[in-house]
């Protein structure tokens, strides 16, 4: 899928909160409370993924390897590429 329709794909699934900037996240959610919805990975198979880490792959991106990507703003169903960041997780206490 082109980068384009990605990202419109996304946008059918967004309601803008106004105040905060937040782009909620309005399909399918995780247990965990995280929007999620069936990507291509980068080896081009379908799987179930998190929307703010397709968000930020579709908007900015890659996500460099070993690296996760997380909400700024808190907002488990943000999915704002303005409000995302990638981070390095600390493999001796997983945070």
């Amino acid at each position: 899928m082109s980068t384009t329709r990605l990202q419109e794909r996304l946008l059918t699934c967004a309601r803008v909160n106004e105040e905060s900037g937040c782009w909620i996240w309005t399909g399918q959610i995780s247990n965990t409370g995280y929007g999620r919805l069936t990507a291509r990975d980068v080896q081009g198979r379908q799987r179930m993924q998190s929307a703010h880490f397709v968000s930020y792959e579709a908007f900015i991106g890659p996500v460099p390897e070993g690296m996760l990507v997380r909400q700024t703003c808190k907002n488990r169903l943000c999915f704002n590429p303005q409000h995302l960041e990638v981070f390095e997780v600390d493999g001796r206490n997983g945070s």
